[in-house]
């Protein structure tokens, strides 16, 4: 409500002049700001990459790419990365966040994040949540709040992804680690989980991915799910089997499933050093290429939304009251 005495505004229902040139100035700043929406969403619906300076890579990450990665507990220091620029790997998983992430992240800032994409390496980010409700977690899912708990894992994950400066449309993997098969409350608890994990990540403008092993029954539910009405299945599956083959096929795999959207850790925990330092690792092979959805739309700057309302009602687009 107006306090006494205060002169009207625009949106009391009075009637309120404006110039013809101040129309003109108000209708190009909505235009610009419509074709930077309309370039922006096109841009994003391609699929098109920001355009990389030097030798770097400030798209989606990992954005589409074929090749090895690493991944460790904790992000190594800057001077680490450098000397693994002498290693065959090109991609690094790095722990954003969760209830369940193993290790404290000192080196893993925007700075950094900012420094290996200069560099040229491919991130996948990776979020250690709750747990399945049958695995020997403590932190685990409850089935009672499945979805909700899906959803706010989402949002702190999108969150942690923003504040480190990862571009929209990254993908997120949530590590799921092993949990036996033949509960079908658990089953259908992981499965409520993911399908809301990843229908709030691409609320939030990003893609959804899920790491599991080929020895728990997450991979095989997942299988099962994939078709299924109502399920929002992940855009990327992360799977291990550790045999030491650099591939994405695998029998677990129906070949239609993820095709292109797939990444395989084939060996565990191991040590191996490049450039003279040594570190413990385990190794990815990714063969993924950069789906063109999950895109969080740009907004119009709140002045310029109230020059597109003026407009329109000058223009007689809706009446005022």
């Amino acid at each position: 409500m107006r306090p006494p005495g205060q002169p009207p505004s625009p949106r009391s229902g009075r009637s309120v002049t404006t110039s013809p040139s101040a129309l003109r100035r108000a209708a190009r700043r909505v235009l610009a700001a419509l074709a930077a929406v309309t370039l922006a969403a096109a841009a994003a619906v391609t699929g098109a990459d920001r355009p990389a300076r030097a030798a770097g890579y400030y798209g989606p990450q990992p954005g589409t790419f074929t090749g090895l990665g690493f991944d460790t507990c904790a992000a190594p220091s800057n001077a680490a990365m450098k000397a693994w620029l002498q290693s065959p790997y090109r991609a690094v998983g790095i722990y954003i966040g969760g209830v369940n992430r193993g290790c404290a992240q000192p080196n893993l800032t925007r700075s950094w994040v900012s420094t290996q994409q200069a560099a040229g390496w491919r991130l996948f980010p990776l979020y250690v949540g709750l747990q399945a409700p049958c695995s020997t977690y403590q932190r685990r899912i409850d089935p009672a709040r499945a979805a909700a708990q899906g959803r706010e894992a989402a949002d702190d994950a999108a969150g942690n992804a923003r504040n480190l400066g990862l571009a929209v449309r990254s993908a997120i993997i949530l590590d799921m680690e092993h949990y036996p098969a033949g509960n079908a409350a658990c089953t259908a608890a992981v499965d409520e989980f993911v399908s809301a994990w990843t229908t709030r990540l691409h609320e939030h403008g990003f893609l959804s991915g899920l790491y599991t092993k080929v020895t728990s029954a997450g991979l095989a539910d997942q299988v099962a799910a994939y078709h299924r009405a109502g399920h929002a299945r992940p855009d990327v599956l992360d799977f291990a089997r550790w045999d030491g083959v650099r591939t994405t096929s695998d029998p677990a795999l129906p070949a239609d499933l993820w095709p292109g959207r797939r990444m395989k850790q084939y060996q565990g925990d191991h040590h191996e050093t490049w450039g003279g330092v040594r570190i413990n690792i385990d190794s990815n092979y990714l063969d993924l290429t950069q789906p063109p959805y999950a895109v969080r739309m740009t907004t119009v700057p709140p002045r310029w939304r109230a020059d597109l309302s003026r407009v329109l009602r000058r223009l007689g687009a809706f009446p005022t009251r």
